[in-house]
């Protein structure tokens, strides 16, 4: 197959590990080991981006910057916060009942979505075509999700698991979008 020279290739990183769950903090930061998972990650996207012009872009959250930041201050790069790869909204959900809350969204019909998290997944998906330059994402589960589930054609919100600092790719060629690679899954996924 020839090399597309017009081929634009976005990563999607979800965030490390958080210092606190979702039903505890509505923007942790990252844990020890989130720290340390965001200084492997550099490693790897090192060698992804090596001769690549590119930008980062990062969820507001704290959990995205703060995995976003080792990869700046080893290129330097302007890091973009975008408010479009944010979590999904839950607005008016109590913390400690966002995790059922979170949960029953798992099997969601993507059409079936309303307000606010509809508006949240439209924009998502209108975003990722319009982005003409590689590009890093520090994002999150559910942007993740939402993403591969549009492009494999899925009705239900979530069908992978990304694990912390995983790194799903995707391509844009003659302007359509394709999923390249999914990250690496959670070893075990926690009910």
């Amino acid at each position: 197959m020839k090399k597309n020279e017009d081929l634009i290739q976005i990563y999607l990183i979800r965030h490390g590990e958080a210092e606190k769950s979702w039903d505890e903090d509505s923007d942790p930061g990252l844990s020890d080991l989130g720290k340390q998972q965001s200084k492997e990650i550099l490693e790897i996207m090192i060698e992804e981006l090596r001769g690549k012009e590119f930008r980062v872009l990062t969820s507001p959250l704290k959990r995205a910057q703060q995995t976003a930041m080792p990869l700046q201050k080893f290129t330097g790069i302007n890091i973009e916060i975008d408010e479009t790869f944010a979590e999904i909204p839950s607005p008016g959900i109590p913390l400690k009942e966002r995790k059922e809350w979170l949960k029953n969204l798992f099997d969601k019909n993507l059409k079936s979505f309303e307000g606010v998290q509809e508006n949240w997944m439209q924009l998502i998906l209108k975003k990722i075509p319009s982005i003409n330059q590689n590009t890093v994402i520090f994002t999150h589960f559910m942007v993740i999700n939402c993403l591969v589930s549009w492009l494999e054609n899925k009705e239900t919100m979530v069908n992978f698991y990304p694990d912390n600092c995983s790194i799903t790719k995707l391509e844009i060629s003659n302007g359509l979008v394709r999923l390249s690679k999914k990250g690496e899954e959670l070893k075990t996924i926690v009910q």
